[in-house]
């Protein structure tokens, strides 16, 4: 990592109404070693229904009781603006503010070496226009003794864990329908963001609204950026059975494939190579292949299982022999 660091960035926490994912999110910050060097901003969304009311306040009370960090200030949002719009609008306020973020969802819980990590990337890569993004969360797994960055096109981050500069956010772009983001990409950028084909995420713009870091991934993308990426996690996610974009399915078919653990911390080398790693990207495409075919074939057991305690036999035997005419 960079031995000195000129400025460091404000933290950006964006929650909602899970009180103990955001404890242990903010518990997990507070330890690590600039903590007290960092201004923090807490966004917390309003209420989407009446039910939340008291779960959202919870938050509330618990966010105005936390110290540890340099000064913090806590956005209380009058009604639901919900994710997307709560993370757009609070990410280019404190940009604008400050020149350059770090940004955590209430589920992102960090490594002692987090602050270190982000505050020297945002450093040491500031003139490599280039690098659009940073990026803490990882599921793939480089060589043995592999300790430095590298540079991918991949954008996903999730429970944040993520950061930019003020000029890269710029250009970021929010796509209000399907049919608007696909007209303004040409086959190759399609083509691009997709892997080829292998990473199907074009798919997710008839959700409405569209996800946001979808539009920061098609953004980057259009602007031939790239992702610096450290070697290892230096964020996991302890939200990823009870989030906005996750449902029961994750905890129904079994561990999720974005489970990860977080590294002890190591000296990173902060590469000045801003190519794409083809390594890395060969393993994210291989990652994206084993999660489809796992997912189908949990779905399949699954399925089977309730049908036998059902004692729908026929169906069972009908399903089967499509399945296995499927794998053959």
């Amino acid at each position: 990592m960079s031995d000195k660091v000129n400025h460091f960035a404000p933290v950006a926490v964006f929650v909602y109404n899970r009180l103990q994912n955001t404890i242990e999110v903010i518990e997990a910050l507070r330890k690590n070693r600039l903590a007290m060097q960092t201004e923090v901003y807490f966004f917390s969304d309003g209420p989407r229904h009446k039910k939340d009311e008291s779960s959202v306040q919870e938050v509330r009370n618990y966010l105005r009781s936390v110290n540890g960090f340099k000064k913090i200030h806590l956005v209380e949002r009058e009604q639901n603006y919900y994710i997307e719009k709560n993370i757009i609008l609070g990410v280019t306020y404190v940009i604008n503010k400050h020149g350059s973020i770090i940004v955590l969802e209430d589920d992102g819980v960090t490594s002692e070496d987090f602050l270190e990590f982000m505050n020297g990337a945002l450093d040491f890569y500031k003139t490599f226009k280039k690098v659009m993004h940073v990026a803490t969360f990882t599921f793939i797994n480089m060589p043995n003794g592999f300790n430095k960055t590298f540079f991918w096109r991949y954008t996903e981050n999730t429970g944040g864990g993520w950061a930019t500069w003020k000029d890269r956010w710029a250009k970021f772009e929010y796509f209000q329908t399907k049919e608007q983001a696909l007209s303004s990409m040409s086959e190759t950028e399609k083509d691009w963001v997709e892997m080829s084909g292998e990473y199907k995420c074009l798919d997710l713009l008839r959700l409405q609204p569209i996800p946001w870091d979808l539009c920061w991934y098609i953004s980057v993308a259009k602007n031939q950026g790239l992702a610096v990426q450290a070697p290892w996690a230096l964020t996991v996610n302890n939200g990823l059975y009870n989030g906005t974009h996750f449902n029961f399915f994750n905890r129904l078919l079994g561990r999720s494939p974005f489970e990860t653990n977080l590294s002890a911390p190591r000296k990173i080398i902060f590469s000045e190579d801003v190519v794409e790693d083809k390594y890395a990207l060969g393993q994210l495409i291989k990652f994206y292949k084993e999660m489809q075919s796992n997912k189908r074939a949990k779905a399949i057991h699954f399925l089977l299982r309730i049908l036998i305690y059902l004692k729908v036999t026929k169906i069972v035997k009908f399903i089967l022999k499509i399945y296995r005419g499927s794998v053959s």
